[in-house]
């Protein structure tokens, strides 16, 4: 007799036909959830979709007896994940470098199986402690899988789960409490509520009766609104708004100049950055704008090495432009640091054409006042693998040769985050670049070393149109609203903008224009409690995560000595 406890996925087909038909079901479920936590990400508004993205999947492998095949229906389901949402990242709009190309193809085949590490824990556990178990440990799994995708030099935090909540602001602000994680782990548990309705539905076939699926349902109802409560109650908080708006402020200006990132490096470098400074002009002589204490120019700005020696003559002529502007400029721009002895430098350092000496460039900002000649600049940390840096080149230099060819290439990673000072007002601030803003804590890190207010500067317009201009800048909101703190966002080709604390966008440009801005932000001292404690929940979810495994390893030993026990008797 059939166990009414189970859905019909569960019944083994008794014929060809049954089979392809259960094939089918498989496929078109693992397809769904593909399609859903695809379309839940920006520049799509449907970030509901990933509330019970996953449920199609767990359908899927709640009753495969193996490995293999649930890994398989996991890595197609994660593949057209990759294919929706990171379709910008070989550049197919328009096919400039074969480079971008091979590499952003690899990324969607291949980064879909590191899926197999939370998905794997999940089908380890409920094989050894049961379904429930493993519903109760998937939410833990996935944050500390999450988590760890934050850490290393092969790390890729862009699909983070929370990232697809950017534009429901009310319901994002208890991330100042937890970070982005917390918005994932929140998705996660509307995930298994939302399976677990179904199943009670399944097995009972009706809701008529049924209070454990009536149950379920006003737990998700409950899940979803709490947020959305508190969202509401934060954003209308008088006291808490101009408290976390600052009460100081600062005037920044932005100049988007839709300089073409692919041709810049082969144009004289000085007329790029002479572009810059007649742009900068133009924004001070605006009379409908307030007059910024700070201008910032995008990454790479300047595309040549400024700070250097032998560019003595173009650094003269920017100081003298920043001198006469009375304004202080952040820009953009590699910087080069030679090493006295060639035994001490990296394996990756590069040699000089001119002077055979080691060197190694930073994709850096720096920060240029008038009536100073002290610089002060940072060099980038947060690297996109292989097309700004061959991860951990320096301990397997012989694969270096994969690094991108488009402007300086082959990185080195900076040494640490920089503070920037603005000296009339004493402001503190810090510029992120571009990739950089994807990683939470490290952000937080510069606010917790004193920025009042974050600057990211980046190019975003390699892509074309293509999704990833507008989920990188919908991803700094998300960095906003942890810190709660303005950002000033810089853009060679837009999105160009300003975002409060609250995560609202003020000023945003449209992509592939010139434009400049300024607007007048707020400085804050004060520290969230994510902010001061960081990764607190990806930590605290790696620890539940190792301890579902230990009790499932501990099952495991207990059932493999009353087995011995058993024959032995």
């Amino acid at each position: 007799m059939p166990d009414r406890g189970r859905t019909d996925l569960a019944y083994p087909p008794k014929t060809p036909s049954g089979a392809r038909r259960l094939f089918l079901l498989r496929l078109g479920l693992s397809l769904l959830t593909g399609l859903m936590l695809g379309l839940a990400f920006p520049p799509s508004h449907f970030g509901v979709l990933a509330w019970f993205g996953l449920v199609p999947l767990l359908i899927v492998l709640a009753d495969l007896s193996r490995a293999r095949h649930a890994l398989g229906y996991t890595y197609l389901a994660m593949l057209v994940f990759h294919v929706i949402t990171l379709s910008w990242t070989g550049g197919y709009s328009h096919g400039n470098d074969p480079y971008m190309l091979i590499a952003g193809t690899v990324t969607i085949l291949v980064h879909p199986l590191f899926y197999f590490l939370p998905i794997g824990a999940y089908l380890w556990v409920k094989r050894r402690l049961g379904d429930l178990s493993a519903l109760a440990a998937l939410p833990f799994f996935w944050v500390a899988y999450e988590y760890s995708h934050t850490l290393t030099e092969w790390s890729f935090p862009w699909l983070t789960l929370g990232n697809t909540q950017t534009y429901d602001l009310a319901r994002i602000q208890f991330i100042s409490l937890t970070g982005v994680l917390g918005l994932s782990f929140w998705i996660l548990l509307l995930n298994v509520l939302g399976y677990l309705l179904y199943s009670s539905i399944a097995r009972r076939g009706t809701l008529r009766g049924n209070s454990g699926a009536w149950g379920t349902f006003a737990a998700i109802v409950l899940l979803a609104i709490r947020p959305a409560l508190y969202g509401v109650w934060i954003l209308s908080d008088t006291e808490e708004t101009k408290e976390a708006e600052g009460k100081t402020t600062i005037t920044v200006g932005i100049v988007q100049s839709n300089t073409d990132p692919w041709q810049k490096w082969a144009e004289p470098a000085r007329s790029v950055m002479r572009k810059y400074i007649g742009l900068s002009e133009d924004l001070l002589a605006t009379s409908d704008s307030p007059r910024p204490d700070l201008v910032l120019w995008p990454e790479t700005a300047v595309p040549f090495y400024l700070l250097s020696e032998r560019e003595q003559f173009a650094r003269r002529d920017l100081r003298a432009a920043i001198d006469s502007m009375d304004v202080p400029v952040l820009t953009g721009l590699p910087n080069a640091v030679f090493y006295p002895d060639s035994a001490s430098a990296p394996r990756t350092a590069k040699v000089s054409r001119l002077t055979g000496q080691r060197y190694d460039s930073f994709n850096a900002a720096a920060l240029i006042q008038p009536g100073t000649d002290t610089i002060q600049w940072y060099g980038k940390m947060k690297m996109v693998p292989f097309a700004e840096r061959v991860p951990y080149a320096d301990a397997i230099s012989f694969i270096d040769f994969l690094r991108w060819g488009v402007g300086i290439g082959g990185w080195q990673i900076g040494r640490d985050t920089t503070i920037f000072v603005e000296r009339k007002t004493g402001t503190r601030f810090c510029a992120v670049i571009c990739y950089e803003s994807v990683y939470p804590d490290f952000v937080a890190g510069f606010v917790r070393k004193g920025a009042e207010f974050i600057t990211i500067i980046t190019i975003d317009s390699w892509w074309g149109r293509m999704p990833g201009a507008f989920q990188h800048k919908q991803f700094a909101v998300l960095r906003a609203v942890e810190n709660r703190r303005w950002i000033a966002r810089c853009a060679v080709g837009g999105i160009s903008c300003y975002i409060d604390p609250f995560g609202h966008t003020f000023d945003a440009t449209e992509l592939f224009t010139r434009a400049t801005l300024s607007r007048t932000i707020g400085r804050s001292v004060r520290l969230t409690p994510y902010t001061r404690h960081g990764e607190w929940l990806g930590l605290l979810a790696a620890w539940f995560a190792g301890a579902f495994c230990a009790a499932g390893l501990g099952r495991a030993f207990l059932q493999k000595k009353r087995t011995q026990a058993w024959e032995k008797s």
